[in-house]
């Protein structure tokens, strides 16, 4: 018998592709969300859109409560399609989801704000930005502690309450997994706030932000960091990014 333990990892060991059947077989079996969630992982991580925004729309289906992840990842595949619209449709809502992680509907904004900054949508910017507000409450940040004060600091950081250098080097999270979760979704804000003024400072923070360590794939920043290095360095194709050996726990 197949445990999950010795699923994770033997896909530790193997390039994503060659994982697929893994988490498909183990998903035939439970017909469980957080396996079919862990199964559109590696499916985005080889860029299988189609197949993984067919997944997202069961799970949303079969949900009792719709998850801000959800919406922002079948957003993200959509936006991965070409379909900006719909993404951007997907991501509005998840800033009114039911079932957020501890700091609120964050992730929804912040996600608009990316949407309105490569689309050169100012208007979508202000709007992200005035939600954002909602969640800095303090008036200095140095009134907060050292460690990583979590998804807000990415608001506080967008609303230029943050210095970089704080943002990215001084708040740290607890070693091993969670600070390299911390440092992908640091490097992909901090590469999507200078793009305009050092491309090539902003390739090397979204290569950080998903090289460092594949546990960065359970953050969504993961994936839009391979798309817009992707991109930049010109090797964009929408059925194909940048994928390596990634392991897996339960998200929701």
């Amino acid at each position: 018998m197949v445990t999950t333990l010795d699923m994770w990892e033997e896909f530790m060991r193997k390039p994503s592709i060659e994982s697929v059947s893994l988490f498909e077989n183990e998903y035939k079996q439970s017909g469980d969300i957080p396996t079919l969630r862990n199964l559109n992982l590696v499916l985005m991580d080889i860029g299988n859109w189609q197949h993984a925004k067919s997944n997202f729309e069961k799970i949303i289906e079969k949900s009792e409560r719709t998850n801000d992840g959800d919406l922002i990842e079948i957003g993200m595949v959509n936006w991965f399609m070409g379909n900006e619209l719909t993404a951007i449709d997907f991501w509005k809502q998840a800033c009114d989801a039911e079932y957020t992680d501890a700091a609120g509907a964050i992730d929804g904004p912040l996600i608009l704000w990316y949407a309105g900054q490569r689309l050169g949508d100012q208007k979508l910017v202000n709007k992200s930005l005035k939600r954002l507000k909602k969640f800095w409450k303090v008036k200095d940040y140095r009134l907060l502690a050292k460690e990583w004060p979590g998804t807000t600091a990415i608001a506080g950081f967008l609303l230029d309450k943050v210095p970089e250098y704080v943002f990215l080097n001084d708040w740290k999270w607890s070693p091993g997994s969670l600070e390299y979760r911390r440092l992908c979704r640091a490097n992909f804000w901090v590469g999507m706030k200078i793009m305009n003024q050092s491309e090539e400072k902003a390739i090397q923070h979204f290569k950080t932000a998903f090289s460092e360590n594949k546990i960065a794939i359970l953050e969504y920043e993961y994936f839009l960091s391979k798309w817009e290095y992707s991109r930049l360095t010109k090797n964009n194709q929408k059925d194909k990014i940048p994928s390596g050996r990634t392991q897996l726990v339960n998200r929701h």
